[in-house]
Order: structure tokens, then sequence, then C-alpha cells
């Protein structure tokens, strides 16, 4: 057998292997950030309040974090810990955990239906394209352009839907996930602006670290000093905080930093456009919540809307190409 004849079979393999490995990224994304939208009505839910729950959450897991950094430490040497890194992952995750899951959890709790929410996170797709075609040169095709359109679209027939048949919020709580996904598309662009030499479970440590001293700071201005306390050790609250920590935030910020890792931003941003449909299919399941008519149209034009965007993205070559021509 000839080198090349042997030298295939192995392209071969390592191809499938990155394109499996591409799609549990990606499935385990769309699933695990869905799930943070059942998250914020669980805490709601629940005996503790839920501003100090969010508060714990993410101390819990910059904690659970900071132990397997200490064992990573120990087999690898530690990692150049300069005060720039450290306050660059902060501000990114006050934005992409904390500004954007603050507001999405005051929008709830002011009556934003769980399906809604994520349906103007719909609105990232578009929003990221803009930002890091404008900002970082990332190339784009018009294509992208016009799924994202659709799926703008789609999370335009959710607020439409949510007003007719619901009616629980009022008008200025719509305002909060426009905010959250301002919060996490700059997050998102300032990660791949930027990229950071620590390891991923390091970043993540300092990330929520910022975001639990966010929560504790609201919690605390909404309850005084009753913020800071620890919630009770309540089947509801438990089983909220269990859901929180393992599920939507080691499952979905750790696949969201692997995925810009693999992905890229614009095409995170348009997995993102597929979350709605999976939080529907959650809120429908576990809360009894089903969207009307134009929800429904909603949903599709946004599943639409990123398979465009989705199967039209640039390849590498192509986008460092035109990339280092706009540079």
């Amino acid at each position: 057998m000839s080198t090349m004849d042997r030298e295939i079979p192995g392209r071969l393999s390592s191809r499938v292997h990155k394109t499996v490995a591409g799609i549990a990224v990606a499935s385990g994304f769309v699933l695990c950030w869905s799930s943070g939208f059942v998250g914020s009505r669980l805490s709601v839910v629940s005996e503790a309040p839920a501003l100090s729950l969010y508060a714990w959450r993410f101390l819990l897991a910059a904690l659970m974090a900071g132990a397997w950094c200490a064992r990573y430490f120990r087999g690898y040497g530690r990692p150049p810990m300069k005060l720039s890194l450290i306050l660059h992952e902060a501000s990114i995750g006050t934005l992409t955990v904390g500004v954007y899951l603050l507001a999405m959890l005051l929008a709830v709790e002011a009556g934003v239906s769980v399906g809604l929410t994520a349906l103007i996170g719909a609105l990232q797709p578009l929003a990221t394209l803009v930002l890091a075609s404008g900002w970082l040169g990332h190339a784009s095709r018009p294509l992208q352009w016009i799924g994202m359109g659709i799926a703008t679209l789609g999370a335009g027939l959710g607020i439409t839907d949510d007003f007719q048949s619901l009616g629980n919020a009022p008008l200025w709580a719509y305002g909060l996930p426009v905010l959250s996904v301002a919060a996490v598309t700059l997050g998102s662009v300032l990660t791949l602006k930027k990229p950071s030499p620590l390891p991923l479970i390091t970043r993540m440590m300092l990330q929520w670290s910022a975001a639990s001293l966010l929560f504790f700071g609201a919690a605390v201005i909404e309850s005084g000093v009753h913020g800071l306390a620890p919630p009770p050790l309540t089947e509801k609250t438990l089983s909220a905080l269990a859901w929180l920590v393992l599920l939507a935030t080691f499952g979905g910020y750790g696949f969201f930093n692997a995925g810009l890792q693999r992905f890229g931003a614009t095409t995170v941003a348009a997995l993102i456009a597929l979350t709605p449909a999976t939080t529907i299919v959650w809120a429908t399941l576990m809360f009894d919540e089903y969207p009307g008519v134009l929800g429904c149209i909603g949903v599709l034009l946004g599943l639409l809307g990123a398979g465009m965007a989705l199967l039209n993205r640039p390849s590498r070559s192509y986008e460092t190409g035109v990339t280092a021509i706009r540079q």
C-alpha cells in the first residue's frame, strides 16, 4: 500500500471526526442554551428570590470551576494570569452572562413569556452579523443576511403574538430581552476580537465570578442584606439550582465558548436562532405554555432563517481571505 493510500483513510477519518464533533457541539449548545430560559422560569417559581438564586448559582459554578482549575494547574502548570486577562474575561462574563441573564430574568418576572424571551433572542443573529462584519471584518454572504432577516421577522411575529394572547407584561419589559441581546452580542464579538490564552475552564471561572458579583449586587438592591442569604434547601430550590448550574451554566456557556472557538460568532448566533423552537418545546412539556398562531409562524421563520444562514456561511478559507483583504 502506497503512502497516499494510507493517508486517504486517515484524512477521511479525521474529517468525519471533526464533523461529528462539530455536530455534537452545535446540538449541545442549542439544547443547553435553550434550557437557560426554562431555568429562568424555574427560579421564579422556587421559594428563593430569583436574583439571589442566580447569584448563588454562579458562585457555586465558579467554585466548582475553580476546583477543576486547581486540578488542571497541577497537571499542566499555571497559565499566565495577568490582570489584563482577568479584567478582559470579567468584562465578557459581565456582558454575556450577567447583563444577558439579568435582563432576561427581569423580563420573565415582569410577565414576558418564556417562549417570547427566546424569540426576541432570535434578534441576535442579525445583530452579530452586523457587528462582526463591521467591526471584525468577518466575511458574509447575501443569503446569510436574508436568513438573519427572516429570523428577525420571526421574532417580531412572536412579540405580536405575545401582545395578543398573553398581554401580561408592560411595554417596557419587552425592551429587557433586547438589552440582553445587545449585551451577549457585544460580549461574543469581544471574545473573538481579543482571543484569550487561558484554558476554557479558567475563563469560565472568571466569567461566572463576575456574573455572581453582578447578581449579588442586584439582589442587595432588591432585598437589602437579605439578598445575600443562601437559598432555602427545599426540593424546588435544589431542583432549580441543579438545572441552572449543570445544564444551563456548565452546559450552555461551556458549549457557547467552545462554539465561538470552533465556528465563530456569526455561526453561533445563527445557532441561537434555533433555540426558540427548542425552548417552546421545553415550555410546552414543563409549563403547558403553548404558542399562538403567530408565535408558531415566528418559530418556523426563525428555523428557516437560521438554516439559510448556516448553510450559506463562508468557509474558513474564504472568510480568512476576505478578512485579510479588508485589513
